[in-house]
């Protein structure tokens, strides 16, 4: 990775039409099976192969890739135009609700009531949806040149009556003769009648509520909607909503170096609640911190499928994709500001859990029970009392190291997900399957978006700062930190203030030996290192030591070369008591740790890309046909 980068905020749909950039050349994605396994079709050729998803996701690109799409960091950009923006998403909403199915009239209704004119909103639902971030309805130099499409307004009413009359009925009429219903309507009025994913899109836009209702489902909708103990209201598919929390596990783990014990782990888990799946998890060492959160949020969102690779696991984990909601507790790391912008950034709602209402359930309290009780049968297990643990020798017993732990965590998560759940009757990943593919009175929902840029999605919930730039650079905790990339930037100015101007710096406090800048005006991340590379710093962790280490030597008055050294002679301490105490071993494991650098985005890192070695090829004389224009449009509407 070079010292500059610009972020994205795009995203890829795994549909038909979609390209996939493999070792052998292009493809495009003929047809998605299943939530395993794709049909690929070669740019070049008419040969069509069989791949599983695991094998390609991480190859899925862009058709088109939009130079203009918004790079902005969401913290750099002005309170006013922050403002602008949230005004221009509410004119929106509307339509975004009804998605596909908005029509011309639709738009120019909303276009009156809002007092603007119908082609700026056009322009706005047509930034919003390339890339689902808020970021880009702030204002740009450049607008988007996306086509749609739309349905003349007689088409529409026939829609409209056909659903209302035939599917919201208690006849329970299929999709299927809802749509030849439609054909039949339309050629009967000399109309051309619309394709079968736009019916099947518009049926999916009736609330789910209201369907089950007017179908028969009296029961069904009450258990669902109506909210009591235990029940989550109004989730209805999956990344819906997912719960976040943390958790000490009941394990006392050893060193790498001594295997010497040295206490527990930090468990942060999420759980998407309509499935029960865990969406991504992150241990530490480390008390829970916005970190902690910053990271499980990473791993819920990205692909997991180079990570499963490089931990040596061939088993399935196919959940990815951006949440509507986050819920979580009131504890202060999920109350950050970097945690409520990076929500923001990301069109993610977050949702504290209201005080004395347990109507909103406890999944993931729940969930981190399961696990906590699995690790009952593990040697070096702590149980939760003295009394359950009775004379049980936790740290005698000790045997399971950091990676391990992982390991057979990731192991557990995975047989978790293929095991029938009481509280929705099946399996969770069949849960997911079920959503993602269709389940009785629903209709598929599709895999969910994948974001074309991992380390975008983490840097979004990094802890930051505002500093201005100074002839010796960036100081931040005393530490000086400096590159060439950011000569340009010393004493900038601000226009409006014409004082200093302040950056969006933002740190990995695991990894404090460099920091990501915000270049507003180019609209990217320069990558900055210590001004001196000679020092020992490592993590915020390693540095508050030293400081305290130093302040109880009567040290007030000092520079980063006194806390290099203070922690150089820490660490030497630190190695001579290594063997004599578990505060220092757990100490010298954290320092490795923090050392790795490893977080969900950089698996995605230097090109590393899953290439499928097996296909199942076919020729067809059909292969370049992929159907009308509606199954690639974003909304119906011009």
């Amino acid at each position: 990775m070079t010292d500059t980068y610009k972020p994205s905020k795009s995203k890829v749909k795994l549909r038909r039409g979609t390209l996939v950039k493999l070792s052998d050349g292009d493809y495009f994605i003929k047809e998605v099976l299943n939530i395993k396994e794709v049909l690929l079709q070669k740019v070049d050729s008419k040969q069509i192969q069989l791949f599983k998803i695991s094998e390609i996701i991480s190859s899925v690109t862009e058709n088109e890739p939009q130079d203009n799409l918004v790079s902005d960091d969401i913290q750099a950009i002005p309170a006013h135009k922050l403002k602008a923006a949230e005004k221009k998403l509410k004119a929106i909403k509307p339509l975004l609700e009804l998605g596909p199915s908005a029509s011309s009239r639709d738009v120019k209704i909303q276009a009156a009531k809002c007092n603007i004119h119908y082609t700026t909103l056009y322009r706005w639902l047509r930034a919003f949806s390339s890339t689902n971030s808020l970021v880009s309805l702030v204002d740009q130099k450049r607008g988007w040149s996306a086509k749609n499409n739309r349905i003349p307004e007689e088409v529409n009413k026939i829609i409209e009556h056909t659903i209302d009359t035939y599917y919201l009925s208690k006849d329970r009429y299929s999709p299927q003769f809802i749509y030849n219903k439609i054909c039949q309507s339309c050629k009967q009025a000399g109309l051309k009648p619309p394709s079968q994913s736009t019916i099947y899109r518009r049926i999916d836009l009736v609330p789910e509520e209201r369907r089950l209702r007017a179908r028969g489902h009296i029961d069904i909708a009450n258990n669902r909607y109506s909210a009591r103990a235990g029940k989550f209201p109004n989730v209805d598919s999956i990344l819906s909503v997912i719960q976040i929390d943390h958790t000490p596990l009941d394990i006392i783990i050893v060193d790498d170096e001594h295997r010497e014990s040295i206490k527990r782990v930090w468990l942060t888990m999420a759980i998407d609640v309509y499935s029960r799946m865990v969406t991504g998890f992150y241990l530490s060492l480390d008390a829970p911190s916005i970190t902690s959160v910053a990271m499980c949020i990473s791993h819920s969102i990205l692909p997991k499928d180079i990570w499963l690779k490089k931990l040596g696991i061939d088993l399935d984990w196919h959940v990815w994709g951006i949440p509507k909601k986050i819920h979580v507790d009131n504890g202060s790391d999920f109350t950050s500001d970097a945690l409520r912008m990076g929500c923001k950034a990301n069109n993610i709602a977050l949702e504290f859990r209201p005080v004395a209402k347990p109507e909103y359930g406890g999944h993931i309290e729940r969930l981190l029970g399961t696990f906590q009780e699995k690790l009952k049968a593990l040697d070096g297990k702590t149980f939760n009392s003295a009394k359950s643990r009775a004379s049980y020798n936790s740290e005698k017993h000790a045997i399971f190291d950091f990676d391990s732990l992982e390991l057979w965590l990731t192991n557990a998560i995975i047989e978790y997900h293929h095991t029938k759940h009481e509280g929705i009757g099946v399996a969770p990943a069949t849960k997911w399957e079920m959503s993602v593919e269709g389940e009785l009175e629903e209709l598929p929902r599709g895999l969910p978006d994948i974001p074309t840029d991992p380390l975008s999605i983490e840097l979004d919930f990094l802890p930051y700062q505002r500093r201005t730039i100074r002839s010796q650079g960036i100081v931040w905790d005393g530490i000086y930190y400096f590159s060439d990339s950011i000569r340009h930037l010393i004493g900038a100015i601000d226009r409006e203030t014409r004082k200093p101007r302040k950056f969006i710096i933002r740190r990995d406090p695991r990894n404090i030996r460099h920091v990501w800048v915000y270049d507003d005006e180019m609209k990217c991340y320069h990558k900055v290192a210590l001004a001196d590379p000679t020092l020992h710093f490592t993590s915020v962790w390693e540095l508050n030591e030293a400081k305290a280490y130093l302040k109880q030597r009567g040290e007030s008055d000092y520079n980063q070369e006194m806390l290099s050294r203070a922690i150089q002679n820490m660490n030497a301490i630190q190695e001579q008591a290594a063997k004599a105490t578990k505060d220092a071993r757990r100490r010298a494991q954290q320092k490795k740790n923090h050392e790795s650098k490893v977080s969900p985005a950089t698996h995605f890192e230097n090109g590393e890309k899953d290439q499928p070695t097996s296909t199942t090829p076919s020729e067809s004389p059909e292969a370049d046909d992929w159907g009308d224009d509606d199954d690639v449009v974003i909304f119906d509407i011009e």
